[in-house]
């Protein structure tokens, strides 16, 4: 932490734009020194910059640079290649066109299950949301003229009637 606050200082110093990404100098990396939770404590120590990983895991799954984007990484940089087999360190731990493919896949998926931010019920609830509210009904049979008072009255499924937040429209206040 302290080399990379001397070269964000000198950076700064120089007037100079920045954006921080979280890496592990190891070829390849092993997935479970990847480290991801440092792009947490990157934006919090850093929250002005933009943070982001540089990836050297092997790229398998794709798992590293989904759950490094799931954490809030702005730049995602990864070694490509196109034939892996080719000779020198770059090339092995490279990602292909495949596993790009896989990635953009992958993260699709990914950010459908996350959803949005904004709470709304969705079509598939909408038998559920009914069986599963309320509905006020009367607790026992009531002659024509009777007060309705709170004790009168029970929530019941299905939630198809009166929401039980309007109880006091129907109960005499004293």
């Amino acid at each position: 932490m302290d080399e990379i606050n001397d070269a964000v200082s000198w950076i700064k110093s120089k007037n100079n734009s920045l954006a921080l990404l979280h890496c592990v100098l190891n070829y390849p990396t092993i997935d479970l020194n990847a480290n991801l939770g440092m792009i947490l404590g990157l934006k919090k120590k850093f929250p002005n910059f933009i943070i982001g990983y540089s990836d050297h895991t092997l790229p398998k799954d794709m798992k590293s640079l989904e759950i490094a984007t799931l954490l809030g990484s702005k730049i995602l940089e990864k070694h490509f290649t196109h034939d892996k087999k080719l000779k020198g360190n770059d090339h092995y731990h490279a990602m292909d066109k495949d596993d790009l493919k896989l990635f953009k896949l992958n993260l699709k998926q990914l950010l459908s299950i996350i959803g949005s931010q904004e709470k709304n019920y969705i079509k598939s609830e909408k038998v559920a949301r009914s069986n599963a509210r309320r509905s006020l009904v009367a607790n026992t049979n009531l002659k024509k003229g009777h007060v309705i008072k709170e004790n009168d009255l029970i929530p019941k499924r299905p939630g198809t009637g009166v929401s039980p937040n309007m109880i006091n429209k129907f109960i005499m206040q004293s």
